[in-house]
């Protein structure tokens, strides 16, 4: 998973909140509750923190894989359910963080930067 795809998302958000949209709000005064933590298999673990502000339904979901003592995230959502993230990758109810591999699918990459392209704010 590229930085590339994390970057245009993060901006993306910004220009949404600059424009007085509803977006993930940055800010120091943002905090997360108490992390959800599961390992998945012997590598793969998924871990899940929500905003302290859950009327918010905003939160920030990873998958993180270990190779070599090496921690290194493969899947991510950041964000709510109108957010950027949601528009181009799908829905977190319905693309479950489960897949270390799903990055690696060039079809399903391709779609998703077509749609990041897509979104003018």
């Amino acid at each position: 998973m590229g930085f590339k795809f994390t970057n245009k998302m993060l901006e993306l958000e910004q220009r949404k909140e600059l424009k007085g949209e509803f977006s993930v709000v940055f800010g120091l005064e943002k905090k997360f509750a108490e992390a959800e933590f599961k390992q998945l298999d012997e590598n793969l673990y998924y871990v899940n923190l929500p905003f302290s502000n859950q009327g918010s339904g905003m939160s920030f979901k990873m998958l993180v894989q270990t190779e070599n003592k090496i921690l290194k995230i493969v899947d991510l959502y950041f964000g709510n359910k109108d957010g950027v993230d949601t528009i181009v990758t799908g829905h977190p109810a319905v693309r479950k963080l489960h897949d270390s591999k799903l990055w690696d699918d060039q079809e399903w990459v391709d779609g998703v930067f077509e749609k990041l392209e897509k979104i003018e704010i």
